[in-house]
């Protein structure tokens, strides 16, 4: 009885502070149907054993810096709705809320929001967990979106492909997604900038090699093949790679223009680092 209390405890804090920090920052999501945005944009960041403080910074820092720039502020801006709806969930062998639903729709909105990421704590996790991740932004993130948008679009970065389930299961997990009416994006983050063959790793407990048998022949070689594959998918879904977490802030930024311009609106075009596909995947 003494551990339920405790872990409905914790629930209740956890909730609470969320809470807590939307209000503080003024930044609670719209209500009212009026208040529908052009464009929802979840951001699903690597948290697994292989980030460190430094590359969790990295990637906090890089999307905090995005927020701040003049010409993600404009495509923010560009829609008809002149606004979009935010949030950041980390993910690892279980995903987890490190930003609640938020409406974006000025500089000021956008600046509130940096100064909050940086302020943030550490998470992490052990393994990286794509399909686990993809089901989680499945059942609740999407589902508890507070307005509707015209648009909706999930952002995955991380370091490494899914070492937690089968091929079987990260599809299944996807198609959940995009039945949504989501586009998914990736952003592989080559660890030392290098773009190497994938080798063999670690198995997540309650995974083996019999159900789980990557790196096949058949398969991805590379990382940005595994995200062109596994990842990306939905109408005009496309990657762009960071070549280690020191370009992540340049990549995130390029990827967050091109995933919120409204077209017609001065859309930027897709230079040689973003790899692009038309229709589903």
């Amino acid at each position: 009885m003494a551990r339920r209390r405790h872990g409905t405890a914790m629930v209740l804090a956890s909730v609470a502070a969320l809470a807590a920090l939307v209000a503080v920052l003024g930044l609670a999501a719209p209500a009212s149907a009026n208040d529908d945005v052009d464009t929802a944009l979840v951001m699903a960041v690597d948290i697994s054993q292989s980030v460190d403080e430094e590359r969790y910074r990295l990637q906090l820092e890089g999307i905090a810096q995005a927020l701040e720039d003049e010409e993600v502020i404009r495509v923010v801006t560009s829609g008809p709705r002149r606004s979009i709806l935010f949030t950041i969930v980390g993910w690892a062998d279980r995903a987890r809320v490190l930003l609640p639903w938020t409406f974006i729709g000025s500089r000021s909105d956008g600046a509130a929001v940096a100064r909050m990421l940086r302020s943030l704590p550490t998470a992490s996790g052990e393994y990286t967990c794509v399909g686990r991740m993809m089901r989680y932004l499945a059942e609740f993130t999407l589902p508890q979106m507070p307005v509707k948008a015209d648009r909706l679009v999930v952002d995955v970065s991380g370091d490494g492909p899914d070492n937690c389930t089968s091929l079987t299961y990260v599809r299944e997990s996807r198609e959940k997604v995009l039945a949504l009416g989501a586009t998914i994006n990736g952003l592989p983050i080559l660890e030392d900038g290098t773009d190497r063959e994938i080798g063999p790793w670690n198995h997540a407990p309650g995974s083996t090699k019999l159900d789980f048998p990557l790196p096949a022949e058949n398969d991805a070689r590379t990382l940005p093949e595994w995200y062109e594959r596994h990842v990306m998918a939905g109408p005009g879904a496309f990657i762009v790679t960071a070549q280690g977490y020191d370009d992540f802030a340049r990549a995130i930024r390029r990827k967050f223009v091109l995933e919120v311009a409204w077209p017609g609106a001065g859309r930027p075009s897709r230079s040689r680092d973003v790899q692009h596909v038309a229709g589903v995947r």
